[in-house]
């Protein structure tokens, strides 16, 4: 695909890094992101992606806009609610940039469908607020060898990594299961509806999933490897955690990968 001179001077402020150039832009006006969820974080990562010029996003989410939804999730409207999320996304990003193709479904995420749908994609973004889909999001994105791209935010509070198992040449890599086991208690923590959350902080994480997104599809920078950066917004302080590859995962260890 040859970069046209309008997409040039589109992403001149990209393509002028050499970090990016030509090449890295190129790379992602062809690269396919899934994006699990279109609320808080995956308003801001599908606006950074689509400004960015990736090529393809597909979009999934099964939920409508509420009123009470809007002091975050940037890329809906008042006069959206009540409609789907991913027809909301979708015409988002057709507003701001033509090139960047969309595919929404609208469907609860399950493991087969998630598993299908990564199929053919260079990454996940997962934005979602459920434990389950989660889990189910970590395992397909572990069977087809592409990096999951973790955020999550309530209250004050965010956190995000960059989990790379499955990925050919990370073998050391965990998964979200190795951070989270399923019996661990975030599966019972209090989501937003029920404690709050503050947009700044969905901004900033989803900007973070975004930048290790670009990262990863131009091949410009380090990746957050290895590690859960946690962000807690009340006293402005990041922390970060090295994480470790669990020798029983149930999604990534060998004994248990393909159950």
């Amino acid at each position: 695909m040859k970069i046209t001179d309008t997409q040039l001077h589109r992403y001149a402020r990209q393509v002028v890094m050499h970090e990016i150039d030509e090449d890295g832009q190129q790379a992602l006006l062809s690269s396919k992101v899934a994006v699990l969820g279109a609320g808080g974080l995956g308003s801001v990562v599908i606006a950074n992606l689509a400004a960015a010029g990736v090529g393809e996003l597909i979009i999934c989410d099964n939920d409508i806009i509420d009123l009470s939804n809007l002091n975050r999730q940037i890329i809906h409207r008042e006069k959206d609610v009540g409609k789907p999320k991913t027809e909301s996304a979708k015409r988002f990003v057709q507003d701001i940039n033509p090139d960047v193709s969309v595919k929404i479904i609208q469907e609860t995420m399950e493991k087969e469908i998630l598993n299908d749908i990564l199929s053919d994609c260079n990454l996940l973004v997962d934005c979602a607020d459920q434990f389950s889909t989660r889990f189910d999001a970590a395992k397909a994105a572990f069977q087809n060898g592409i990096p999951h791209i973790f955020g999550g935010a309530v209250r004050f509070d965010g956190q995000m990594a960059s989990l790379m198992a499955g990925v050919e040449g990370y073998n050391n890599s965990p998964c979200f299961a190795c951070l989270f086991p399923k019996d661990f208690d975030a599966a019972q923590a209090a989501n937003c509806a029920q404690a709050g959350i503050l947009s700044p902080i969905t901004g900033l994480i989803g900007n973070l999933q975004s930048l290790e997104t670009i990262k990863w599809v131009t091949r410009a920078g380090e990746m957050a490897l290895n590690k859960l950066i946690l962000f807690d917004g009340f006293s402005s302080n990041f922390k970060s955690i090295e994480t470790t590859k669990l020798d029983n995962c149930v999604i990534c260890s060998k004994s248990d990968n393909l159950k």
